[in-house]
């Protein structure tokens, strides 16, 4: 693929192959306690159990999020790192395949591609061992400075291991290079705190969490009603984000821009598997502010492109595209 002269998005985060296992025999046990509820997958100790399905994939947030931009008719280039194995190759052929560009990978001759084992049982609910491999050893010295100058938006997911040092360098950079910055936060990074990461906030155009992680990134406490979450994006734009959009999984989003409180609904599905899910929202969300679509509108379609996504097995095979996504709003 000949590289581009402008990027729409170029999407930061990891990359992994994926191994998906479903195990519809699996039990859910949830415990609960004074603080709320709890719920583990539980597997036979020393079990054999049968396998219901099994599919290999690739995934990781850079590349579930890049296919979603390129489906979506982005020009749109994925960042991360690979090892030089077979899984890099099977990465790099699914973005290709969407038209992703794939040559700002970097490759490591230390580490393999992250690796993913997903169980998935009959709630469609599913728990994720990984592995995240090269990736985690993302640095500065990996990035194409040049090329990610070329982007209007930087969509950076989780960065985990020494990656997330990365943070404040890509903040500064897209601040100064006139970039729109997009996040979601990983769990080491929103256990910081807003003041811990007031300096990486305040440049940040648009914000991602589900309402789990933005209650610790902000300190709010549950409340009735939607106190609480006007409270969170309030905290938020005080310190600088324009966008804050807050996921709640089947009971749909809400956002604000400083002036405007958002909400819709999640559409109604039978999930195969919620993995992707909040990848698909965020990049199917950004992707249609991207396109010109209001705030509102664009809440509606990444709820559609996560819809979608959860009715199949894998983390990117039911992604939409431009066209598919706004049928579906408009038929839903």
């Amino acid at each position: 693929m000949r590289k581009p002269d402008r990027y729409d998005v170029i999407s930061v985060g990891s990359a992994t192959e994926d191994i998906m296992i479903e195990v519809d025999s699996a039990k859910v046990v949830t415990i609960d306690d004074m603080h709320g509820s709890q719920s583990y997958m539980a597997l036979e100790y020393g079990g054999k159990l049968h396998v219901d399905s099994i599919l290999v994939s690739v995934g990781g947030g850079a590349v579930n999020t890049g296919i979603t931009f390129a489906t979506q008719g982005l020009t749109t280039a994925v960042v991360s790192k690979v090892g030089r194995d077979d899984g890099a190759d099977r990465i790099r052929r699914r973005l290709e395949e969407v038209g992703a560009h794939s040559h700002l990978l970097a490759e490591s001759d230390e580490h393999g591609t992250g690796y993913s084992t997903i169980i998935t049982t009959y709630t469609g609910e599913r728990t994720v061992l990984v592995h995240r491999g090269a990736s985690r050893t993302l640095s500065a010295n990996d990035m194409d400075w040049d090329g990610l100058a070329k982007a209007e938006w930087l969509y950076i997911s989780a960065l985990a291991g020494d990656s997330w040092q990365l943070y404040p360098i890509l903040a500064e950079f897209a601040e100064r290079h006139q970039i729109k910055l997009a996040l979601n936060l990983g769990t080491s990074q929103i256990d910081q705190g807003i003041e811990g990461f007031s300096e990486i906030l305040r440049c940040t155009h648009v914000l991602f969490q589900n309402v789990q992680e933005m209650r610790c990134l902000t300190g709010v406490p549950q409340e009735l009603g939607d106190r609480d979450e006007r409270e969170m994006m309030s905290r938020l734009h005080e310190v600088g984000v324009n966008i804050v959009v807050i996921t709640d999984g089947a009971r749909g989003a809400a956002a604000s821009d400083g002036r405007t409180h958002y909400t819709v609904p999640a559409y109604q599905v039978v999930a195969a598997c919620s993995l992707g899910a909040g990848d698909a929202f965020a990049a199917g969300c950004l992707s249609s502010l991207q396109h010109g679509l209001g705030l509102q509108e664009s809440l509606r379609m990444g709820a559609a492109n996560s819809a979608s996504v959860v009715q199949e097995t894998g983390a990117n095979r039911g992604i939409l595209s431009w066209q598919e996504a706004l049928q579906y709003v408009r038929s839903h």
